[in-house]
């Protein structure tokens, strides 16, 4: 009987199965590597593209924050010279102010001239009442100031005038002016100058200054 010797064979089989389970092992490993690769290379770009978008996001917050501090800075800036403005106009008016009430006043009190007035509004009042104007023709000497007293925008006028039509000329004279308002008559009677010999009408009366 022959026999035969089939281990070589089936040796030889197995070598060959096993090579194909390495390559096989091999090429799934091949793969794996390369999913891998691509996966991370998908997520590092991902991740690129958010830390790009935070670097955006974080710039364009620097950008605000400036802004909003240039903002607050020219702010307080135009505060200062808004508040620098009002104390100059205030020193401006407290020292040219005087100089157009003196000049008004001394309108008020010269012949052939009178007070400063709005002519549409002067007009509307002589209408309503044509003994409100002023008397053109009122010789002022007949009136002499004896103080003149100006405090906070408030003054106070004490005088003598030869009677008392003349201290209501001088009050009605103030009255229209655009400068004086508020005018009260304090004191308003007659007394006997000694330096004159004669009786005059002495008074005191309160305004305030509009500049």
């Amino acid at each position: 009987m022959i026999r035969i010797n089939l281990l070589p064979v089936r040796q030889k089989r197995k070598f060959q199965a096993g090579q194909r389970q390495l390559l096989i092992f091999a090429a799934v490993l091949v793969v794996e590597l390369a999913l891998m690769f691509v996966f991370y290379g998908w997520k590092s770009g991902e991740v690129e593209d958010k830390q790009r978008k935070v670097s955006n996001l974080e710039a364009e917050v620097a950008q605000l924050k400036q802004q909003v501090g240039d903002f607050d800075q020219l702010k307080a800036q135009m505060e200062r010279l808004l508040s620098q403005k009002q104390i100059i106009n205030k020193l401006q008016k407290g020292r040219s102010g005087p100089v157009w009430m003196m000049r008004e006043l001394s309108n008020i009190l010269t012949e052939g001239k009178g007070p400063t007035f709005d002519q549409v509004k002067y007009e509307e009042l002589l209408r309503a009442n044509p003994n409100a104007g002023f008397n053109p023709g009122w010789k002022p000497s007949r009136l002499w100031i004896e103080s003149f007293d100006e405090n906070g925008g408030e003054v106070r006028i004490i005088g003598k005038a030869k009677d008392y039509d003349d201290v209501a000329e001088f009050n009605k004279r103030l009255a229209l002016s655009k400068y004086f308002t508020d005018e009260f008559l304090e004191r308003n009677d007659q007394v006997l100058d000694e330096k004159l010999g004669l009786k005059v009408v002495k008074f005191s009366l309160r305004c305030r200054i509009t500049y």
